[in-house]
C-alpha cells in the first residue's frame, strides 16, 4: 500500500515542508474545498495526502490554481481549498481523487471527508491565508445561502481584532463556508455572538455551531 506522501504511479515529487506565499481567492473565482476528519495521530499523514493531492492536480488537466491546506487546533479536522476553472475541472479533479491509488491514500488517514464545488461570494480586508502569520483564522460551515452570508462583510469590518473574510458558496447555493482572520480567536467569538451576526449565519443556539479554530499549514500559489 502507498504511503499517504507518495504517488508511486507516476512518482509525482512533492514538498512536503510547511509554509508557502500567501494566498487568497477572489471574488468569482471557483473553489473546491475538500474537509477530511481524521484521528488526531493521524493528522499529518493527512496534511501529506492532500500536500501529494494538490501537486497533482496542479500538474494535470485540472490546472488547479492557488490553493491551501488548512489544520484544525485540536488536529481532528484537515481541510484543503484549491481554486479551479469550474464545473470541468472539478469533475476532473473529483475523477482524479477517485482514483483507486488516492483514494486507498486517503481512506488509510481519514474518517471521512466531503469534496464540494464552491464558489467566493465575498471577501473583506485582508483575506490572505498565510502560513506564516501569527493571526487567528476560523473555518465555518453555514446552512445558509451566499446571498444571506455575504451580509457579513459589513457588519465584521468594524470588528474588534479583524483581519480578513473570505465567503464560499455551494454550487447550488444551498450553504457556505467562512474563513475568517481576527488578530486573537476571542475576538472573533465575541463578534459571532452578536444577535445580528447570530442571525445571518442563522445560529438558534450555542449547540452546533461548527466554527473551528485553524492553522494554515501549506499554501500553493
Amino acid at each position: 500500500m502507498t504511503r499517504p506522501h507518495e504517488d508511486l504511479e507516476r512518482h509525482t515529487p512533492t514538498d512536503h515542508r510547511p509554509g508557502g506565499v500567501p494566498v487568497t481567492f477572489a471574488p468569482g473565482t471557483w473553489c473546491a474545498i475538500d474537509v477530511a476528519h481524521v484521528k488526531a495521530d493521524r493528522v499529518n499523514a493527512g496534511i501529506s495526502a492532500y500536500e501529494t493531492l494538490i501537486e497533482k492536480a496542479r500538474t494535470s488537466t485540472v490546472k488547479a490554481h492557488a490553493a491551501a491546506i488548512l489544520r484544525s487546533v485540536n488536529n481532528r479536522r484537515v481541510i484543503a481549498l484549491i481554486g479551479i476553472n469550474g464545473h470541468d475541472a472539478f469533475r476532473h479533479l473529483k475523477t482524479a481523487w477517485d482514483d483507486h491509488h488516492l483514494t486507498a491514500e486517503r481512506h488509510a488517514v481519514a474518517e471521512s471527508s466531503a469534496l464540494a464545488l464552491y464558489q467566493v461570494a465575498a471577501s473583506g480586508g485582508n483575506a490572505t491565508i498565510d502560513p506564516t502569520s501569527a493571526d487567528s483564522y476560523t473555518f465555518e460551515q453555514v446552512a445558509r445561502d451566499p446571498a444571506h452570508v455575504r451580509a457579513l462583510t459589513a457588519a465584521i469590518g468594524t470588528a474588534e481584532g479583524f483581519r480578513g473574510l473570505l465567503v464560499f458558496g455551494t454550487d447550488d447555493a444551498r450553504a457556505s463556508v467562512v474563513v475568517y482572520r481576527f488578530e486573537h480567536a476571542a475576538q472573533l467569538d465575541a463578534f459571532r455572538q452578536s444577535a445580528a451576526v447570530r442571525q445571518i449565519l442563522g445560529l438558534v443556539s450555542d449547540m452546533g455551531d461548527v466554527a473551528s479554530p485553524v492553522h494554515p499549514v501549506k499554501t500553493f500559489g
